[in-house]
């Protein structure tokens, strides 16, 4: 028996002994074609168990299969069928060849739905890669992918992915993570309060009342829904927004300063070249100071740093406030956080730089979910980290794919991908 007769008998969980009789060639479009006819057995009449059964002729049935070794495989397999005397009805034998109704072998299914776990396969992609039509590939995924919704725990994450495609009057979908498992719980097409409206609807209030804590960025549509559907849940604001805000709004300021100087001056050197300087906190400041040729001195980090705060009066107490912002955000427990943020609140205020205008203002509206979010749940502080995590792998997938325009199809293919589950033969 030759390897490729071999392969065939594998791939169909058949052996030597149940066969009559094997034969390979090749057709005209150069395509592996291999005829297999299965031995007649002895056997019931599956449907009233009798021994009465006579010959009844063979079936035929096309299976395509593939291997990295033998691609563009046909098999033409003939099955004996059979015919009951005592309730004259038709069967086949049973082998675990293929699913019903499917010309794919096992193997080709399963090939195809563990390539698609991977963001940086697109359906395109693996029909290239397992000979098969892309069609072919997308009928296999929308049939042997089952993804209900998850039922929401006690902690919950939302947060959105751009999807590229226009669904409901929105690019943007959104996302519900289990904060403790981090598994996917649903998307949904479009973020808009309208349609989580409805979404919401559709899901027993027992479930939605399960719920204790949600963490939203932010974005006013989700504190609202939040408050009208999670009436017993407490909602919290992911820290990494609050300080992304706080970070951008303190580089809209160094930015500004930078522009006044001329694009060769030391000053704007300083700002344009050690900017990681004024926003990293991870940095060693007292390191080897080195000969820097523009500055014309051995200098360290630390030395850097003041002198780029000394630059401008406003950079230095922009700086001061954005590290009192952020020691607060890093060490201040929960029982502390109402009296320690009205005083964070009161320096931004006093200080009256124009670029934390926008910032201020959010410390003041959602200031009791900037305190709920020092809550501490199960050892963790809530944070929105599992979403902003997960929501890389859904970005790598959507550009990988460009979009998927079909809805239904694009949510289950990313909740197979991030949860590695929802494949059901």
């Amino acid at each position: 028996m030759n390897n490729l007769n071999r392969f065939v008998l594998n791939s169909l969980n058949l052996n030597i002994y149940d066969i009559e009789d094997i034969k390979s060639t090749k057709n005209n479009e150069n395509y592996n074609v291999v005829n297999v006819t299965l031995k007649r057995i002895k056997c019931y009449c599956v449907f009233c168990d009798a021994n009465c059964i006579v010959s009844n002729g063979f079936f035929s049935k096309k299976i395509i299969n593939s291997s990295d070794l033998f691609s563009n495989t046909i098999i033409n397999l003939k099955i004996p069928r059979f015919y009951c005397k005592n309730c004259g009805k038709s069967f086949s034998t049973t082998h675990y060849i293929h699913p019903k109704s499917s010309k794919f072998s096992y193997r080709i299914i399963t090939s195809v739905m563990e390539l698609l776990k991977q963001p940086n396969f697109t359906f395109s992609s693996v029909s290239k890669l397992l000979s098969i039509s892309e069609s072919s590939v997308v009928r296999i995924f929308d049939k042997y992918t089952h993804i209900p919704r998850l039922t929401f725990p006690e902690a919950i994450c939302i947060d959105e992915v751009y999807t590229k495609v226009n669904s409901f009057d929105s690019k943007y979908s959104c996302v519900f993570y289990d904060f403790i498992t981090h598994k996917l719980i649903d998307i949904t097409p479009s973020r808009r309060k309208n349609f989580l409206h409805s979404y919401f609807q559709c899901i027993p209030k027992s479930e939605l009342d399960n719920v204790k804590y949600v963490c939203i960025d932010m974005y006013v549509p989700y504190k609202q829904i939040s408050k009208m559907y999670f009436k017993k849940a407490v909602i919290c604001i992911d820290s990494f927004h609050v300080i992304k805000n706080l970070n951008d709004s303190f580089s809209n300021l160094r930015v500004k300063i930078m522009k006044s100087y001329p694009s060769n001056s030391y000053e704007y050197y300083l700002l344009k070249n050690f900017k990681f300087l004024l926003l990293n906190r991870n940095i060693n400041l007292d390191n080897e100071g080195k000969y820097n040729h523009k500055l014309k001195k051995v200098i360290n980090y630390r030395q850097i740093l003041n002198m780029t705060l000394s630059i401008d009066n406003s950079l230095r107490l922009a700086y001061e406030l954005k590290e009192l912002y952020t020691s607060f955000n890093m060490s201040c427990r929960y029982e502390n956080a109402c009296n320690d943020l009205e005083s964070i609140i009161e320096a931004f205020t006093l200080a009256n730089i124009e670029e934390f205008n926008d910032f201020l203002n959010s410390l003041i509206n959602w200031k009791q979910e900037i305190i709920n979010s020092f809550i501490i749940y199960k050892n963790r502080r809530i944070n929105n980290s599992v979403a902003e995590s997960q929501n890389n792998t859904i970005a790598s997938l959507i550009y990988n794919t460009r979009g998927i325009r079909n809805h239904e199809r694009r949510r289950k293919r990313i909740m197979y991908v991030i949860n590695k589950s929802g494949f059901n033969l």
